[in-house]
């Protein structure tokens, strides 16, 4: 299904009135999604506050209204014991505010965190762009603005997500992946940069051709021109032959460029010229070769400063697709949780959904996730482990690492970075198994800082237990030849060079710089 993105639809105000918008040109309607519920089925269904109820007051209970899948396949209520048949009301204050009403029943109702009694009031940027309701520790609602009708073509490629954000990225995919525009992402480490960049290669015509990554990051000064552009023999120490660079390999094809904002200074003149004119010139080489080459590059930090070539980045940005972090897409957190802890991987065991308490993934919601999806892996391999469940050091309620409270009361609210920073104590290396271990250097693509935040040790124990279990590798005992072939096989790409060399991110760059230098 083609999907056309107008600006204007992005600003547009929430309705509660008229009909259920599902079908027609995108708009923006406000919305109630399942962010959790007993049933697993049941995430990731929304509703328009418009299908709820008359002059402006939406009404729900545990029979109405009906939730819709994404697909617009299935339409169910919410139908669970816990649930009140007398109806919570909610209605719109102002702009993106809304006032909440519990039923006077036994249900017990948090709004935010904040267990509620009578009626509140709550604003959608008090934690990003959600309102969380949790219902009788049972189900978790999410009040969210949504771009109706959703495109559901965009989890085929890895996308997965209800919230505007999400939908607004991938019509801006749609419409700029059968060009040959380059196109720069935006957006926090972890948002998912790399899958938008596949997917903006599956949908165009090079979709034929391999898409050819390069992480600008990992390019010492000394070889990133040949690197890029290719080498003759010769052109420097250790070139016996002729190297084509990833211009040439790419070439009717797509070259993604990772981390670009730190493409280092020397080369970016050159890469502007390649952009501009398709030409380049390899090291050592007095002629220019042609290449018909589709960029993507994506960076988390600004590049609008000296620091960067100023042509350069307004050359990338022909489309800009900006992707949110988790903190202000929290409606897409129950349905990305699901797929993480039920998808295939090798190793791990699946767990069900279903077993997870509305409270304990409440606790999960209320996390401000710096590491974005890239962390919320993380917690998904760690529960699919059966193991404590140990977040990033702007820590959630303690009940998501404890899995207490499971049916009892509402998570608290996040305690203050002094509270945290007093409370803090490591975890007991003896708890931590060697599977454990294994995943969440893997989840942070063997960074040990990474890792070892993800597991609650400090860096010392994280090394010790690598040693106890001889994952540690000495780059030094790594053949040279195997960690060239490991490159060529995977070129520019550092995090797919870590994970085949079993071997610290850090240690790896070490050893770079210092075989570059020679």
């Amino acid at each position: 299904m083609q999907t056309t993105w107008h600006q204007g639809d992005a600003t547009a105000s929430p309705t509660l009135q008229g009909p259920a918008p599902w079908n027609g040109q995108d708009h923006a309607v406000a919305c109630l999604g399942v962010v959790w519920h007993p049933d697993p089925g049941m995430i990731g269904m929304i509703t328009p506050l418009s299908a709820g109820g008359a002059g402006g007051t939406f009404a729900l209970n545990r029979f109405e209204p009906l939730f819709r899948s994404a697909d617009g396949r299935e339409q169910r209520a919410l139908d669970d014991r816990h649930i009140s048949r007398q109806p919570l009301h909610i209605r719109r204050r102002g702009a993106g505010t809304f006032d909440i009403t519990p039923p006077d029943s036994r249900m017990t109702v948090s709004v935010n965190g904040r267990p509620v009694t009578g009626p509140t009031t709550a604003s959608l940027d008090e934690l990003g762009t959600d309102i969380l309701i949790c219902l009788s520790d049972s189900v978790i609602l999410s009040i969210f603005e949504a771009t109706l009708p959703l495109r559901t073509e965009a989890a085929k490629h890895g996308l997965i997500g209800i919230s505007r954000a999400v939908q607004g990225a991938w019509a801006l995919v749609r419409q700029a992946a059968p060009t040959n525009l380059p196109v720069f992402l935006s957006g926090p480490t972890g948002t998912g940069k790399e899958l938008v960049a596949s997917a903006l290669h599956a949908l165009s015509m090079r979709a034929g051709q391999r898409l050819h990554t390069v992480n600008m990051a990992t390019l010492s000064p000394a070889l990133a021109h040949a690197e890029l552009f290719g080498a003759t023999a010769g052109a420097y120490t250790g070139a016996t032959r002729e190297r084509a660079g990833l211009f040439a390999l790419a070439d009717g094809a797509t070259l993604f460029m990772d981390e670009v904002g730190d493409t280092p200074k020397e080369v970016q003149p050159m890469l502007l010229r390649a952009l501009e004119c398709g030409e380049y010139r390899k090291l050592g080489d007095s002629r220019n070769q042609k290449a018909d080459v589709r960029v993507i590059s994506a960076t988390d930090r600004a590049l609008d400063d000296a620091g960067f070539n100023q042509p350069l980045r307004r050359r990338l940005e022909g489309v800009v697709i900006t992707l949110a972090p988790l903190c202000e897409r929290r409606v897409d957190i129950g349905p990305l949780l699901r797929h993480f802890l039920t998808r295939e991987e090798a190793y791990l065991p699946p767990h069900d959904p279903a077993t997870l308490s509305a409270a304990r993934v409440l606790s999960l919601l209320l996390h401000p996730w710096p590491g974005n999806i890239r962390e919320l892996i993380g917690v998904a391999r760690q529960i699919r482990l059966g193991t404590p469940v140990t977040l990033s050091r702007a820590a959630a309620p303690s009940a998501a690492a404890t899995g207490a409270n499971e049916r009892g009361g509402d998570a608290p609210r996040a305690p203050s970075s002094a509270t945290r920073s007093a409370e803090r104590k490591h975890r007991d290396p003896a708890t931590v198994d060697q599977a454990e271990l294994v995943a969440a250097l893997d989840a942070s693509g063997w960074n040990v800082k990474a890792a070892a935040e993800l597991l609650d040790l400090s860096r010392t124990s994280l090394y010790r237990l690598m040693e106890r279990w001889s994952i540690l590798q000495d780059i030094e005992d790594i053949p040279e030849e195997r960690i060239r072939d490991v490159m060529r096989r995977h070129p520019g790409d550092m995090d797919a060079w870590v994970q085949d060399l079993k071997v610290p991110k850090d240690s790896l760059k070490r050893y770079l710089r210092r075989i570059d230098g020679r």
